[in-house]
């Protein structure tokens, strides 16, 4: 069965570059992505200040969703 492993496996281009590259901007997007989840949890701390209680995104009213996601698009 070894003998048809190039046969039947694809072939695959080998590449000596490690780690391989995920994105080339990947820093970058790792940046904004570090931003994003800032903004979220700030958002979260102050909309739990004004209710008294801990929130997440799922319990957000449309009114709050929509102004997370204004502040989102801002950043």
């Amino acid at each position: 069965m070894r003998e048809l492993d190039h046969i039947l496996l694809p072939q695959t281009e080998e590449t000596s570059e490690f780690p391989l590259p995920v994105a080339e901007d990947w820093d970058e997007l790792v940046q904004k992505s570090q931003k994003l989840c800032e903004l979220i949890d700030k958002h979260l701390d102050f909309e739990s200040k004004l209710q008294g209680r801990e929130l997440r995104p799922m319990t957000l009213c449309p009114e709050q969703k929509v102004s997370l996601i204004s502040d989102l698009a801002a950043v």
